[in-house]
């Protein structure tokens, strides 16, 4: 069309609308409106900070998504009575949300702050019978969580299903040299994960500690300190018990803890043991942590082998070593499916070790007994068992045992098909992983993760979120040793040099 044409028909200049352009656009229009209507119902949460500071625990993930929590007809009540200017609020508020995102209905969330909502904190406080003297977090898992608690009925009371944590118990502390405490960690996942577990089964259930055979004692209770942790977030209390002034063990014991014997046990101790491993109804759990220095248990010793672990009495070293080195590279190998998301990884084991040969001296009696022994822990093949009490360092294939070695071993008695009534035992050859300033994360996580498939609570386990509130460094003894020599050392000579490089040039 020329210019001579548009001058005379006008309607010439103007576009012309295509009904395709009109059928497109109300599509969009059709895909943004859905789009708004699923984002409204369906929305995801990304923690883009490096250490996912705001995420919670696969082990919490595990537990708000098990059939107990399922199951429920009424939901959770979280109640997070904390003061807004509190240190890492934003971030503990962060952390509940995602309860209730994983809940999905099952778990609700109240926060408010006692200082700006004084009526809200005065009806809590009628309901609870608490004040809010200090921060509070409440895990209500009662029916109706409206009503007030009657705590002078103890018989009838509901406060079992309810928990009641200070602000206090969300951070762990650091005693520094001057004395003065510096928080370290976060540990509001951890204690409100075991707090929800709690309040929904209510009753605590029980574990027994073997008292009288040293190791541990009522006074002395270092070795409990990380083992009682992991118990505590499974609902589980520990009590003492002296296998020599019983015949047997209560009914209501699920377990029994045995931590670096220092004296054999005696044949009515050992019965009761036996007693309580071969009970026919019930999970039954046994523990047992062996010192390597103290290997004159024979008594017990025959016990352990008659389930298909026999303690081999070495010490694990490292080879080609000028002196006896104890600090192990250890595997979690491929064994049962609960530990399957730690298979093949490594940690590192600080002191002695003890080394153990699973196998059975009678293979049809096993089979019979139901008896079947996994490996749960492994050296690498850098190791090897030193027989002999002097601890030379070298390895003697007469007498020495090659790598790998098997460090920790379960074993479990009964069918599988029926997990209600099956015996398991953990053996562990090293009693320092059980201090908590020596056991490092992933081995706090395995450990868990044992212990929960143990007390027939396989959704209890996973590994632990990021809890630090501080940058931390994890060095092994060679880093440390290396690290002492350069800053002791190295590094005062390099400034010596360069005083001396300046000096020479200053004076020419």
């Amino acid at each position: 069309m020329n210019k001579f044409s548009q001058e005379i028909n006008p309607e010439a200049r103007r576009p012309q609308g295509s009904p395709l352009a009109w059928f497109n656009l109300f599509l969009l229009s059709i895909i943004v409106l859905a789009c708004n209507y699923v984002g409204c119902h369906e929305y995801g949460r990304k923690d883009l900070t490096e250490e996912e500071r705001y995420t919670i625990s696969e082990r919490t993930v595990n537990v708000l998504t098990s059939e107990r929590i399922r199951s429920r007809e009424t939901p959770i009540h979280i109640i997070f009575a904390f003061k807004r200017s509190t240190p890492n609020y934003a971030r503990m508020r962060s952390l509940l949300e995602e309860y209730v995102r994983y809940g999905k209905g099952k778990v609700k969330l109240e926060c408010f702050d006692p200082m700006r909502q004084p009526n809200r904190a005065r009806e809590i406080s009628q309901i609870y019978g608490v004040d809010f003297k200090q921060d509070l977090c409440l895990i209500d898992a009662r029916r109706d969580p409206t009503t007030p608690l009657r705590t002078f009925e103890e018989e009838k009371s509901e406060r079992k299903h309810v928990r009641i944590r200070p602000g206090t118990s969300f951070i762990k502390y650091e005693t520094l040299p001057d004395e003065s405490r510096r928080a370290v960690a976060l540990m509001m996942d951890e204690v409100v994960c075991s707090a929800i577990t709690e309040a929904v089964e209510g009753d605590m259930r029980h574990m027994y500690v073997a008292e009288g055979k040293g190791g541990v004692s009522r006074d002395d209770q270092s070795l409990l300190e990380n083992l009682g942790r992991i118990v505590s977030s499974l609902n589980i209390q520990l009590s003492w018990v002296n296998l020599n002034e019983v015949d047997a063990l209560p009914e209501n014991a699920e377990g029994l803890i045995i931590v670096s014997p220092q004296v054999d046990f005696t044949e009515h101790e050992l019965g009761v043991v036996r007693d309580f491993w071969e009970r026919e109804n019930g999970r039954r759990t046994l523990f047992v942590a062996l010192d390597p220095s103290n290997t004159n248990l024979p008594y017990f010793y025959r016990f352990l082998r008659e389930q298909g672990v026999r303690p081999n009495m070495d010490r694990v070293l490292l080879r080609d070593r000028r002196r006896a080195y104890y600090d192990i590279s250890a595997v979690f190998p491929k064994s049962l499916n609960c530990t399957e998301k730690f298979w093949n990884s490594t940690t590192h084991i600080e002191g002695q070790s003890m080394s153990f040969t699973l196998e059975h001296g009678d293979e049809n009696e096993a089979s019979l007994r139901r008896l079947t022994s996994y490996p749960v822990l492994m050296s690498t093949a850098d190791y090897y068992g030193e027989s002999s009490p002097v601890l030379d360092p070298s390895f003697d294939p007469r007498e020495d045992r090659p790598g790998p070695l098997c460090l920790g071993a379960v074993v479990t008695k009964g069918a599988t098909q029926a997990p209600n009534n099956m015996a398991t035992m953990l053996v562990l050859g090293n009693v320092d992983i059980l201090q908590r300033s020596n056991a490092r994360t992933e081995q706090q996580d395995y450990l868990h993760t044992l212990w929960a498939w143990m007390c027939n609570r396989p959704e209890y386990g996973g590994k632990s979120a990021n809890q630090d509130l501080t940058m931390k460094i994890d060095l092994n003894r060679h880093s440390r040793n290396a690290l002492e020599y350069l800053t002791l050392l190295f590094m005062p000579l390099l400034a010596l040099l360069i005083a001396f490089m300046l000096w020479q040039t200053r004076r020419h």
